[in-house]
């Protein structure tokens, strides 16, 4: 139990840390990548307007009338030269004709889907264009910008770029490196979520301990003082069978054995788990022998009861302790269903398993008690329980001894319409 739970708030641990995580680190991310594109950016603008400059001068100087860009690239060399742009020589400059096609190439870059189209139509329109696109397999950011004449004509286009391989690369490197980081972070996380864990559980665990401790040494020093009153009350209801106080004696010392005796078994499950005698058992021929039982029990309470179970069901289990589950169950669905009701208890095999289950159309329970009727003295209905002798520690020995099995417990309910309990044990290879 306080192992489960020392996983569970180590799980919590973890889960909050990979969400801080998770949220700085995609924060760093895009602040990276917003950053390394503005670089990008400002590079290609820089040496755009470099280019802009460049160009004009070297158009305001030509004497010559000439429809679009009239520089040869061995001029435009020069000019961009003289515009201190070696510092930039991962940005190519393409110097494009108003028809689209180029003018001057004085990078000499491989033009292999160069000049961008698209961004050309775009800036036709008198605005620069910027965007990202994939050339000849290459990831770009590219800009252009339309350059006019003095007469207010379209001379043509300055289209500068830049590869963004370098931006994308340093962002894999920076995702691997999170990613390693976080990696390493989870686990260091885990180990201390347990370290941290472990002391948080500590003092309830001391406290699980001593309270446990006192109720079995209570449990075995009332039995012998319980015994002596249930025995004398049971000789003194003998002799004055009509006296109504003797007979409330005898019924509740009755009811405190039976609580005492649950007591006792779970103080034992908690200390060393519920004592087994293992062995091959027919579960179809134990569920019988439980439904007569109930038979009995269900005809006094003026109910139908019906028993469907397949041939032999063969497990590995101890046979008196499933049949303390099988009665528990079947003394349940007795005691919640009102007179007229019905029972019918079912033993199968589905997918590998043996499938006992016990329907009822008794009182039924609210959906949201469901998930604690397993917990030791809960009762839904605690007046009805306690009239009807109820210790609201049945089904908690129930699951115990299920668990101890290595099966599963599970309950099904609808207010008013009744319930159904399924206890599933894997089934034994011959």
């Amino acid at each position: 139990m306080f192992e489960a739970l020392r996983w569970r708030l180590t799980a919590w641990y973890v889960l909050a840390f990979t969400l801080v995580f998770v949220v700085i680190g995609v924060s760093v991310f895009f602040w990276v990548d917003r950053r390394l594109s503005d670089e990008v950016d400002a590079a290609v603008a820089q040496v755009s307007d470099q280019a802009r400059a460049a160009v004009n001068q070297a158009e305001a100087s030509d004497k010559g009338e000439q429809s679009g860009i009239g520089l040869s690239s061995d001029d435009i060399r020069g000019v961009l030269a003289n515009a201190a742009l070696g510092r930039s020589a991962d940005v190519f400059i393409l110097l494009v004709n108003p028809n689209g096609s180029i003018a001057a190439n004085p990078g000499d870059v491989p033009l292999g889907g160069l000049p961008d189209q698209g961004s050309i139509s775009k800036a036709r329109s008198g605005a620069e264009d910027w965007r990202s696109a994939r050339v000849d397999g290459h990831d770009l950011r590219i800009h252009t910008v339309p350059v006019y004449s003095s007469s207010g004509a379209l001379d043509g286009f300055i289209q500068t770029g830049k590869s963004l391989e370098s931006r994308d690369r340093s962002l894999r490197i920076l995702a691997l490196v999170m990613a390693s980081g976080g990696l390493v972070g989870l686990l260091l996380a885990t180990a201390g979520g347990l370290v941290v864990a472990g002391i948080a559980i500590r003092p309830v665990r001391r406290s699980f301990e001593r309270q446990r401790e006192f109720v079995a040494d209570a449990s075995h020093e009332l039995r012998t003082p319980l015994t002596v009153i249930r025995t004398n009350a049971e000789t003194l209801s003998a002799i004055t069978p009509d006296d109504d106080a003797v007979e409330d004696i005898v019924a509740e010392s009755k009811y405190m054995t039976r609580l005492l005796d649950d007591l006792l078994v779970l103080a034992g499950s908690d200390q060393e788990g519920i004592e087994l005698s293992l062995g091959r058992v027919d579960l179809s021929e134990l569920a019988r022998s439980a439904g007569r039982a109930a038979a009995r029990l269900a005809s006094d309470a003026g109910l139908t009861f019906d028993a469907v179970v397949d041939g032999a069901l063969m497990v590995r289990a101890d046979a008196e302790r499933l049949r303390e589950v099988l009665l528990i169950l079947l003394d349940n669905a007795v005691k919640y269903t009102p007179a007229g009701g019905r029972i019918i208890l079912r033993a199968q095999k589905e997918r590998g398993e043996a499938i006992v289950g016990v329907d009822d159309t008794g009182v039924g329970v609210p959906t949201a008690e469901i998930p604690r009727l397993f917990d030791r003295f809960y009762r839904v209905d605690k007046a009805r329980s306690r009239a009807l002798g109820g210790t609201g520690l049945g089904l908690s020995i129930a699951r115990e001894i299920m668990d101890a099995h290595g099966g599963s417990l599970q309950f099904r309910s609808e207010p008013g319409k009744g319930s159904t309990v399924t206890m599933r044990l894997p089934l034994s290879s011959a």
